[in-house]
């Protein structure tokens, strides 16, 4: 046999050292992890190309000699047996046979290879990827849809203490499940529903206790940073892409599947068809010789078994149906072995994932997942030997008993294993986003009133645009209030804050330089839409949203709430005055709140406050038009550029005097007022 090319099985194979080095601290550095990270991506996605090109070479050549070994097996039994008989035939094919045999297990070898490598390029190729720069997911971005019956739901592996679930609302402001990619798209990196529903579970429900938060950071923190493992265990899940409704049913059947109500029947009738075997056997076998009496033997023992058959009826074909439920479980079922060896192989024993690696290897022990999945082979014997083995022997009731034995012992187990599966899936797409993050850091958790982000970044914003931007609310400055004019970054600061509170909150690395918080209930009313199918106007949608906050129940953990343009949908006297009592209502309460506006009043209201503070976003007049930095600045905004972009415009000139002169007239009666 040739040997590889220079290179080829190094970069799977034989490299051992597949621990990945990062810099030291909670935050990794601007570009150079980035560029790291990718590099070594990119570096072990050529060397998985060359190895794919050497497996497909070798399978491709003892495929070859495969079909060569075969027809030479064929041509030495034909021909010895031919000139000097079938027995000298057996004796001289004997060396054939046992070349042909290595030579099988050879091709089986480089094929099993070159399928690894295949999957491995698959979850490198989607790690490389930009969803949002390629306006595409990976996986999915929509909102998985729970399963077909509770029945087949799965409990997590791990406690995650007291969550908030977000409603409707928060999911619609921070484009959990927006299209084209949404957060979830973005996040997305598994293979089943099953892990899907559990990522979901972790976005909608966000953890309330620091220590769940932070055993899961420290899980996800582990995966990021050790790219092959991470890679290596993915791609052990990628043949159960497409089956995921046999993972459903697999579920289903494992909780619903039960031993035979009637076992000592069932023992007796399995006993007694050893000798009706045996009996049946050698009865055809002494009639094929001429001995014709033992028809009556044949019959009898015909005749008994159609009766036993007959009155145990029932027990049979629930046996039967029972065991026919299983005949597409055995696919699913060794995926997941295969998930449970390479998880195994590769996870610590720290953190929780060393409590899934205990789940792994109850399934490698315990699940009795081949000899399980034998008795399911035997299932698929069809045509007349299975009905004559039925008659002869209870075939059927065999296996089907074979099939329950094992898997009624075995059944936490292995819904513990897809339980694990699923965290896992949902953990390990929480570490691609973290490691494939120009900037990511593991937000430190206090048990202060703290939302604190230094140059967050809105992850839905491609890598080379965003504008950090910081943000510190503390139990002494409790409240923003952000001004500045349309589409100068306002509503995107807002959003940046909620997701990046959310990704921290489950565990996952933030596109930001530092964060430190501690756990909040996060409410917002950002995007309000009216709602015809409950007859709610635009402004009483946005009433019924902002009262969560204003009548907020006081439970343990703090809020935070992300308001945008408070009662935008009356009049402005309405507005104005609303609005002004609602900030001086909310910086009462002590809660935490991020309020963007663009009414003065507003403003004005948090500067007379101890426990709030004004940033505003600036808008840019040139040649070229309007512009933006997207730069957050401290106090409330000062710029007034409506009638001057007016001008641009070249709107009337009449109209823009009589614009200015009112504009005169509201800024003197302001000043009187104050």
């Amino acid at each position: 046999m040739r040997c590889l090319p220079a290179g080829v099985i190094y970069g799977r194979v034989t490299q051992t050292d597949s621990t990945i080095q990062v810099p030291s601290g909670d935050t990794a550095p601007s570009d150079g992890r980035d560029g790291s990270c990718r590099e070594r991506l990119i570096a072990y996605r050529e060397a998985l190309e060359r190895d794919l090109t050497g497996y497909t070479r070798l399978e491709t050549r003892w495929s070859w000699l495969r079909l060569v070994g075969f027809l030479i097996c064929v041509a030495v039994v034909a021909g010895v047996g031919f000139w000097c008989g079938l027995p000298l035939a057996a004796l001289a094919a004997l060396p054939a046979v046992v070349a042909f045999r290595y030579v099988v297990l050879r091709h089986i070898r480089w094929k099993d290879e070159r399928i690894v490598t295949e999957r491995l390029l698959t979850v490198v190729g989607e790690s490389l990827g930009d969803g949002v720069a390629e306006g595409r997911p990976v996986r999915d971005w929509r909102r998985p849809k729970d399963a077909a019956e509770p029945s087949m739901a799965l409990n997590p592996p791990v406690e995650s203490g007291p969550t908030w679930p977000l409603t409707d609302q928060e999911r619609d402001d921070l484009d959990l499940y927006a299209a084209p990619v949404g957060v979830f798209g973005l996040l997305n990196r598994t293979s089943t529903d099953t892990g899907a529903r559990r990522l979901r579970d972790m976005l909608d429900e966000p953890c309330l206790s620091s220590e769940p938060i932070r055993q899961r950071q420290q899980a996800v923190r582990w995966l990021a940073e050790h790219d092959r493992e991470r890679i290596d265990i993915m791609a052990s899940a990628l043949p159960l892409r497409g089956r995921s409704s046999q993972v459903d049913t697999l579920v289903l059947l494992l909780r619903r599947t039960v031993p035979n109500p009637h076992p000592v029947a069932s023992k007796v009738i399995r006993v007694w068809s050893v000798p009706s075997a045996v009996g049946l056997a050698w009865s055809v076998y002494r009639i094929a010789n001429g001995h014709f009496a033992w028809a009556r033997v044949f019959t009898l023992l015909l005749v008994l078994n159609v009766l036993i058959a007959y009155f145990n009826r029932r027990m049979l074909v629930r046996v039967k149906e029972s065991a026919k439920a299983w005949v597409e479980m055995a696919r699913p079922l060794q995926a997941l072995l295969v998930h449970a060896r390479h998880a195994g192989e590769h996870l610590p024993d720290q953190t929780m994932l060393g409590l899934l690696r205990a789940s792994f290897a109850s399934v490698i022990e315990r699940g009795e997942i081949p000899s399980l999945c034998a008795r399911i082979g035997w299932m698929n014997l069809g045509g007349p030997v299975r009905s004559l083995l039925d008659i002869a022997m209870f075939y059927d009731l065999h296996v089907g008993e074979a099939i329950l034995a094992r898997a009624v012992p075995s059944r936490d187990v292995i819904l513990d294993g897809l339980a694990a599966l699923a965290e896992f899936e949902a953990l390990a797409s929480l570490a691609c986003f973290s490691a494939e993050q120009p900037v990511v850091c593991y937000p430190q958790l206090t048990s202060d009133v703290t939302v604190s982000i230094v140059e967050g970044r809105h992850p839905l914003i491609g890598r080379s645009e965003p504008t950090p931007n910081s943000l510190s609310l503390t139990g002494a400055k409790r409240m923003w209030v952000v001004t500045g004019p349309n589409a100068a970054g306002k509503s995107t600061f807002l959003r940046m804050a909620g997701v990046n509170v959310l990704l921290a909150q489950v565990g996952s690395g933030v596109p930001a330089r530092e964060m430190t918080l501690s756990p909040v209930r996060l409410l917002t009313d950002v995007r309000i839409r009216d709602d015809l199918a409950k007859s709610e106007s635009y402004f009483l949608s946005e009433v019924r949203r902002l009262r969560r906050m204003v009548v907020d129940t006081g439970q343990d953990a703090p809020l935070l709430g992300l308001i945008d343009e408070p009662f935008r949908g009356t009049n402005s006297s309405e507005r104005i005055a609303a609005g002004v009592a609602l900030v001086e209502h909310l910086l009462a309460c002590g809660n935490l709140f991020l309020l963007a506006t663009h009414e003065e009043r507003l403003a004005q209201t948090a500067a007379g406050s101890m426990v709030a503070e004004n940033y505003h976003f600036r808008e840019h007049l040139g040649d070229e038009g309007v512009t933006f930095d997207y730069r957050l600045r401290p106090g409330p905004a000062d710029t007034r550029t409506a009638i001057r972009i007016l001008e641009q415009e070249r709107y009337p000139a009449g109209l823009l005097e009589r614009a200015r002169e009112l504009m005169q007239r509201d800024l003197a009666s302001d000043q009187d007022s104050s």
